[in-house]
């Protein structure tokens, strides 16, 4: 059996179709224990249907203590510009791309992100890994505040040990091989946005990154780099199908829905698992460091907001997942929504 020791978590999520994806995974994990799911409103889905959805996903698990899991609302704005997915993307997460929830979560949501996330550092013995996968903006708001605050920063860095951040891209002119931007991928055939160069989770809100970025905890960002090596394929759906599992079937009816079908072995990657991954199995990604910073500029007619940029005399440290084990990864994945993660590890680690 595996020996791997607990590891505490905090997850921000915009409750994207690939967020139940990975928060499933930590859930699932023998070594993971997820103590606060906050929710954000920049980013797939709408604050208020983003904190009910991801309340009653949790009943999937059939744990009451999972059930239990504080489910917390945050923003509803990012902290710079008024950047938003397409209308369409938005509705469907809203609608939990169809998939049934098997109740209503019984256990009261709360309001308050930032408070919370405070009140669950100071009262916790033990530090924390931070899984950000819905942008920057809620734990922006945190650390924005903590610049003016002195308890607050040495809370922060006391007990957050590091960030794992999906998000961003490196492109060709700066790493070998490169990767693009993906804000036209999600727009169809009339893209409302002109940005060629920046990654979602880091163009809906490029101030909050940049103080993620800034905060001095470790961060470790896992970049369409990475992530464009495990495209989601038809037989990776068809293997998840196959687990015999109420949140394995969820997810397979998420990738089978009509907004998200039509992407599979195209355009979507294992984007949010893959960062879930990187909490708990970090050695089947290669990261390098990087000081970056964050193009803050918005230009509407040849845009490069959001673009990660290395400087090493202005930019912050940053470990960048460059590329990923694929075979490993998806072995890795497929093996915990079974209930068998603990085997997995030890079998990967041979």
């Amino acid at each position: 059996m595996s020996t791997q020791s607990l590891i505490h978590v905090l997850v921000d999520t915009d409750v994207d179709f690939d967020d139940y994806m990975a928060i499933s995974y930590l859930l699932k994990h023998h070594a993971v224990k997820v103590e606060g799911i906050t929710v954000t409103g920049v980013g797939a889905v709408h604050l208020s249907h983003g904190v009910e959805n991801m309340s009653n996903f949790l009943t999937l698990f059939n744990d009451k203590t999972i059930e239990q899991t504080p489910v917390v609302a945050g923003f509803q704005r990012p902290l710079l510009y008024s950047n938003t997915f397409a209308f369409e993307t938005r509705q469907a997460a809203d609608q939990h791309y169809d998939a049934a929830f098997p109740g209503k979560n019984s256990n009261p949501t709360r309001t308050g992100a930032v408070q919370f996330l405070r009140e669950t550092l100071e009262h916790a013995n033990h530090k924390f890994t931070v899984l950000m996968i819905g942008g920057g903006t809620t734990w922006g708001h945190l650390f924005q505040q903590a610049r003016t605050d002195a308890a607050l920063q040495k809370l922060l860095r006391d007990k957050v040990e590091r960030i794992v951040m999906m998000g961003g891209n490196l492109l060709p002119q700066y790493v070998k091989p490169g990767a693009g931007g993906n804000i036209k991928d999600a727009l169809g055939d009339t893209p409302y946005y002109t940005n060629e160069v920046a990654e979602w989770n880091i163009f809906l809100d490029p101030l909050g990154t940049q103080l993620v970025f800034d905060s001095g905890i470790p961060v470790q960002l896992v970049a369409l780099n990475a992530s464009n090596d495990i495209p989601i394929t038809q037989d990776f759906v068809r293997q998840l199908s196959q687990i015999n599992d109420p949140v394995a079937q969820f997810l397979t009816q998420v990738l089978g829905s009509s907004t998200i079908a039509p992407g599979i072995g195209k355009y979507l990657y294992f984007w949010d698992p893959l960062a879930a991954v990187a909490i708990t199995d970090p050695r089947f990604i290669t990261f390098k460091r990087y000081h970056l910073r964050v193009e803050q500029e918005l230009n509407e007619e040849q845009d490069t907001s959001g673009q990660l940029i290395p400087d090493d005399a202005n930019g912050a440290p940053v470990d960048v997942a460059l590329d990923s084990g694929r075979g490993f990864v998806l072995a890795l994945y497929l093996n915990t929504l079974a209930g068998r993660s603990a085997e997995a590890t030890v079998e990967n680690a041979r």
